[in-house]
């Protein structure tokens, strides 16, 4: 899969990904472990809706997130707080989980926000919405710790709803590439 990738073919073309993972809970140790995640799935054509939350730094996320909305970084960090929190980090997010056509969430250490976005996509056909894919990634050091609401998710509630365990950056890229090519199994 990885061959067909560095040929610039664009196997994901079309997919908006909500990428998924906690910025204050307890951010991942290596913080270039997401960001190379988001960029994979973007270098492979997928349209990563939310990739500032990938990023290594605060100046990297708020850079990111102020390309996406169309604005300045300036003009972004200038937004008061209560409008920022309810408009752009609740609203603009949740709007971009139900615009999804697949979630992906490394579920590494337990998380408000990941959880309830989560939460969104698994409820989005009670919406009125489509049925939405979702990958939850971790890594195999901490699969015990997995919050029994994650693990619990029964088939009944999404039937595309897939828990893997990766050791390496290499696994999370295979399992996340044959998520969003349909061909992750059970």
């Amino acid at each position: 899969m990885q061959e067909r990738l560095k040929t610039n073919e664009k196997l994901f073309e079309g997919i908006k990904v909500y990428y998924s993972g906690s910025i204050k809970g307890a951010p991942e140790l290596d913080p270039d472990f997401a960001w190379n995640l988001v960029q994979f799935m973007k270098e492979g054509g997928a349209d990563v809706l939310s990739e500032h939350v990938a990023g290594r730094n605060k100046d990297e996320m708020d850079r990111v997130r102020a390309e996406k909305l169309g604005i300045t970084v300036e003009a972004f960090r200038g937004i008061p707080r209560e409008v920022y929190v309810r408009d752009i980090i609740r609203k603009q997010d949740l709007e971009w989980v139900d615009q999804a056509t697949h979630m992906v969430a490394l579920v590494n250490a337990p998380s408000h926000g990941v959880g309830m976005e989560l939460q969104e996509a698994i409820l989005k056909p009670r919406l009125g919405l489509n049925q939405t894919p979702i990958l939850c990634l971790i890594h195999e050091d901490v699969y015990n710790n997995l919050s029994g609401m994650v693990a619990g998710v029964s088939e009944q509630e999404n039937p595309e709803f897939y828990v893997k365990k990766y050791k390496t950056l290499q696994e999370a890229k295979d399992l996340v590439s044959n998520f969003l090519t349909g061909s992750l199994q059970k």
